[in-house]
């Protein structure tokens, strides 16, 4: 127990730690898996289906880009994350859409204070990758309670395929973490299978403006299995 709150501290500076920085030196975002439009493949998810007016938590919200664009579209939006710079920036992003509604909340997944069976959807492009390796469980119980039963979790993680932004997080002496995790088709049978039901595993990117190519990854669709 000591050990997860040790993790779970350091997880909370690490980003602010880190988003602070990009920030001074960028002025902008850039991590490999921000993309100021909607991401391709949950635009195509959500045409196909026809789904409207949905009840949506954008996961690891930061700058709210994708909040957005899914509220300008008529769905209902809260941003979540850990970060205060995140979600400032969030904050001045939406100051220019007078128009479009997004509730901003610092919220950690791994132990949230959402209310109970919120959402219909969950969007995850760049949370679970970076806190796999140590808190899989509780990320796990938090969707699962957050999540209505039977709604979709549309997961983007780093794919096994691409070689670069591999990078490992020394924690403690004794123990290093990649960060993001890379992950194989197979990992996520493995670890989410026993819990959802995982409907689709396909190669894709994190399309971006700022990284040329763009990062390989995996996107997973997801269903909340009723337990």
């Amino acid at each position: 127990m000591e050990m997860k709150e040790r993790l779970k501290q350091w997880n909370v500076w690490k980003w602010e730690t880190k988003n602070q920085a990009m920030y001074e030196k960028f002025d902008e975002n850039r991590w490999p898996w921000f993309n100021e439009d909607l991401d391709p493949d949950i635009e195509a998810y959500l045409e196909s289906n026809n789904l409207q007016n949905l009840d949506i938590l954008d996961l690891g919200t930061c700058t709210a880009s994708q909040a957005i664009e899914l509220a300008k579209r008529g769905h209902n939006l809260v941003g979540s994350d850990i970060s205060d710079t995140a979600l400032d920036k969030a904050r001045e992003a939406l100051a220019t859409q007078p128009d479009v509604r997004v509730a901003l909340v610092k919220d950690d997944i791994t132990e949230s204070k959402l209310a109970e069976n919120q959402f219909d959807m969950i969007l995850d492009r760049g949370c679970y990758h970076s806190i796999c390796v140590f808190n899989t469980p509780e990320y796990i119980a938090g969707v699962k309670r957050v999540l209505k039963p039977g709604g979709i979790l549309l997961l983007k993680t780093m794919s096994s395929k691409e070689e670069r932004f591999v990078a490992y997080d020394k924690i403690a002496e004794n123990l290093t973490i990649q960060m993001p995790f890379h992950f194989t088709e197979e990992k996520f049978y493995e670890v989410l299978g026993p819990h959802f039901d995982i409907l689709e595993v396909r190669d894709s990117f994190f399309y971006s403006k700022v990284v040329s190519p763009p990062a390989q990854a995996r996107f997973v669709i997801i269903r909340n299995r009723a337990e």
